[in-house]
């Protein structure tokens, strides 16, 4: 017993030891994995950014092939007609170098006819030849020249054939990557209840401005949520809280408002509609429309986070982004979408597609809408130049 009372202290202080180490071991085991997910997450999402330009430039190039091989077409086919409404001139003109061969002008001087009918013949057969050839000579030409472009239609049909290809394993590299990405943001979160729904959200807005607002205190909500529930998860008991904050949000965020902050084209296509043009409906557009491709990728076009995805009124399906600096930009037309809302994203980052189209030839409209505090602005106030000195350019030239 004596001996007991001896080594008791040492045995109960090394107990509290152990105990010690043993609460603070699952913190730091809980907290270095969630640190390695944030890395990968930007890996992935720089992986994500490239990816999705690689896409985009492909799609640039087929619409640029389309349209190179709708004017050649188009070209082709003016000739054929043209051909096709001279064919009458043309078998007389063959007929005429036919019977010129049958009896070539050398021949006249044997002729049965007397010296004015031999030279009279002779005036009229020295006047057509010429002519005859030349006319003949342009017919070739003309012929040749149809081959030629046939030629290169079919050449540029294999160019579009491979571009469509390649686009295909484009999209499907970064539909893994989009996949990964969203798998490993819910990784992080434990994102497994649910704030209001975008349907409540779009039901109880009036308008667009309105929608804003209701999204932007949705959001002030589930950062409320994601914080108090990071801290149930990551809490020693006996131990103060962390200090923790949204993992998913990337480091650095520019805001729109800086100078010289430049939007990236969210979508590939021409400008069909600019701001304060008149609409289908008459009335001055808040907006941008682009043709784009069926299918076609939609990127983010500034560094912010989701505010909104989902249906709205005559939008369809829409996404709101908020930048900082207190814009808001608001892309519809969308036949996908492959963020969530509270989603936070980079400028570049995917984030979509236009819907769909048997006709690869027909085109979709992306709409974009740029508000500051609520307030439509021209989006091109803020969109950078698209210098596309790429495949595309090659074929316009």
């Amino acid at each position: 017993m004596r001996l007991w009372r001896g080594v008791a202290p040492a045995v109960l202080a090394m107990l509290a030891a152990l105990g010690g180490a043993a609460a603070v071991q699952p913190r730091a085991a809980t907290l270095a994995p969630l640190e390695s997910h944030t890395a990968q997450l930007d890996t992935l999402r720089q992986q994500c950014i490239a990816a999705a330009l690689a896409v985009q430039q492909r799609e640039r190039t087929i619409g640029a092939l389309d349209l190179a091989i709708s004017a050649m077409q188009n070209g082709v086919d003016s000739k054929n007609r043209e051909i096709a409404t001279s064919r009458t001139e043309q078998e007389a003109l063959l007929g005429a170098l036919e019977r010129l061969a049958l009896a070539p002008p050398e021949a006249l001087v044997l002729a049965p006819q007397g010296p004015i009918d031999r030279r009279r013949s002779a005036i009229l057969m020295g006047a057509a030849v010429p002519a005859l050839s030349t006319r003949a000579r342009e017919l070739t030409g003309q012929l040749a020249a149809l081959a030629n472009v046939r030629g290169q239609l079919d050449t540029r049909r294999k160019e579009i054939d491979d571009a469509r290809t390649a686009l295909s394993k484009g999209r499907d590299t970064l539909a893994q990557l989009v996949a990964r990405r969203g798998a490993l943001i819910g990784q992080m979160l434990h994102d497994d209840a649910k704030s209001a729904a975008p349907g409540q959200i779009a039901d109880q807005a009036s308008d667009l401005f309105d929608l804003i607002k209701k999204a932007d205190a949705a959001a002030e909500q589930r950062d409320k949520e994601l914080l108090l529930r990071l801290k149930m998860l990551y809490t020693v008991p006996g131990k103060p809280a962390p200090n923790l904050a949204d993992p998913t949000k990337p480091k650095e965020l520019r805001a729109l408002d800086a100078p010289r902050a430049q939007m990236l084209w969210p979508a590939s296509g021409e400008v069909i509609h600019r701001f304060g043009e008149a609409d289908r409906n008459g009335r001055p557009s808040q907006g941008l429309a682009l043709q784009g491709l069926p299918g076609g990728l939609v990127v983010a076009p500034f560094d912010g986070r989701v505010d909104f995805a989902g249906r709205f009124q005559g939008y369809g399906l829409i996404l709101i982004i908020r930048h900082p600096g207190g814009y808001h930009s608001l892309l519809a037309g969308l036949g996908r979408v492959d963020v969530a809302t509270g989603q936070w994203l980079l400028a570049g980052e995917p984030i979509g597609s236009l819907p769909d189209a048997d006709d690869k030839g027909a085109g979709v409209t992306a709409y974009l809408e740029l508000r500051r505090d609520g307030r439509p602005v021209d989006p091109q106030s803020r969109l950078g130049s698209r210098d596309q000195k790429t495949e595309d350019t090659r074929v316009r030239e």
